[in-house]
C-alpha cells in the first residue's frame, strides 16, 4: 500500500525541522466577553477581541456563547493588522455566527482562513474583530469568544 505524507511529514523524513504551529506548539486560547454595559450594536459595527501574535495558527474550534439578541442578527470574526488596521479577511474565521437565540458553543470556524482544511499562520500580529451583520444587536447582550491557536 501507498503512504503519503502530510506537508510535516515530509519534513520530518527530509529531517527539515517543524516549526512550533506545526508539531508540538503550545494551544493557547484567546478568551474575551462583554462588558457588562455597552451601547446598541448597529449593522457593521465591530467588537476588538483581541490579538494574536506573528506566527500563531488559528485552529478551528472556536466558540462563541451568547444570551439572548435581536432575531436574525450574526456575527462574522475577522483579522486585521494590528499595525496598519488593513483588513486581512474580515470573516475569515467564522462567517455568520447566530447571535439571535441564547446559546454555549456556537461554532467560530465556518472562515475561508480555516474551514474545510485551511490553514492559517499569521505573518504578523494581528487583531482579532467581530462585525455585526444583518441585524443590530441589542445592548448589554452577552457574549463570550473563545479563539483557540498554536504558537511557540
Amino acid at each position: 500500500m501507498a503512504e503519503t505524507n502530510t506537508t510535516q511529514g515530509a519534513k520530518l523524513v527530509a529531517k527539515t525541522k517543524l516549526m512550533p504551529h506545526e508539531s508540538h506548539g503550545r494551544v493557547r486560547m484567546l478568551c474575551s466577553k462583554m462588558p457588562a454595559a455597552f451601547a446598541q450594536l448597529a449593522v457593521n459595527d465591530t467588537i476588538f477581541i483581541g490579538r494574536l501574535p506573528i506566527g500563531s495558527r488559528i485552529l478551528n474550534h472556536g466558540t462563541v456563547s451568547a444570551g439572548a439578541g435581536t432575531a436574525t442578527s450574526v456575527l462574522d470574526i475577522g483579522l486585521r493588522s494590528t499595525l496598519s488596521g488593513t483588513v486581512i479577511d474580515a470573516d475569515g474565521i467564522a462567517v455568520g455566527i447566530d447571535i439571535a437565540a441564547a446559546g454555549n458553543s456556537k461554532a467560530a470556524n465556518s472562515g475561508a482562513l480555516i474551514a474545510a482544511g485551511a490553514e492559517y499562520v499569521t505573518l504578523e500580529e494581528v487583531d482579532v474583530y467581530a462585525t455585526v451583520r444583518v441585524a443590530a444587536g441589542i445592548a448589554n447582550q452577552v457574549m463570550k469568544f473563545e479563539i483557540p491557536y498554536v504558537v511557540d
